[in-house]
């Protein structure tokens, strides 16, 4: 199972996600035990994962971005997908990273004009599909198989931060999908890792227990969880 290890850049630093609730994050150092930086690229040379994935918050709400920095990261690491708030495929011209395209901001209608590879993110707040479309949760993943996607990623928003994964949702997205299924929120232990393992999930997104140290850096620097 493929590990990513996660950072939110928020006015141009790496913050600390809780709860979705944006208006409350804050530089990542004030509460990591690992990193003493907020620069995204400091922080990647710290951790130095294989595998990486990042939330430009400032152009997902709409107050700036942060694409420079994001293509930089791309070539520290061998694998970077990136949730920029994408909201139509012209965005997705001459991309240095592979994005992610969250139903939170991405018309999902518009997927079949997307020709290149993508990660999808259904984003879920409060037990609701955040989309600007039709979708609800079942019917956006039987519409998402009929397109051969790098992966869906579930992101329970309520646990990001949490170390309290939401297997229901994640165990539900993984019976339903015909593409790789990837868990993001609320992972807090290596115990939790093998349990996605064991459901069929193909991959997890991870932070905060990197950051507390419950999740040792070697795994997010090797990138995957091999055995149980």
């Amino acid at each position: 199972m493929q590990i990513y290890f996660v950072i939110d850049i928020l006015n141009g630093e790496v913050v600390r996600a809780f709860g979705g609730k944006r208006k409350n994050y804050y530089p990542i150092s004030r509460f990591s035990r690992v990193v003493d930086v907020d620069d995204p690229i400091s922080v990647v040379e710290v951790v130095k994962p294989r595998f990486l994935y990042v939330a430009d918050l400032d152009r997902i709400m709409g107050k700036g971005n942060n694409m420079g920095t994001i293509e930089m990261l791309a070539r520290k690491v061998e694998h970077l997908i990136a949730d920029c708030g994408f909201k139509n495929s012209e965005e997705l011209n001459g991309l240095r990273f592979t994005p992610v395209l969250g139903t939170e901001t991405f018309d999902m209608t518009q997927l079949e004009d997307v020709q290149i590879p993508v990660f999808v993110s259904l984003d879920i707040k409060d037990d609701r599909l955040l989309s600007p479309c039709r979708f609800e949760f079942k019917s956006l993943i039987e519409y998402l198989n009929t397109f051969s996607l790098l992966g869906i990623i579930v992101l329970t928003l309520d646990r990001v931060g949490s170390c309290s994964l939401d297997l229901k949702t994640i165990e539900k997205a993984v019976d339903l999908s015909e593409n790789p299924v990837f868990a993001g929120g609320g992972v807090g232990s290596i115990e939790d890792l093998m349990k996605l393992k064991e459901i069929g999930c193909k991959g997890a997104l991870i932070a905060t227990a990197v950051h507390k140290g419950l999740i040792s850096l070697d795994v997010v620097r090797d990138g995957y969880i091999r055995q149980f």
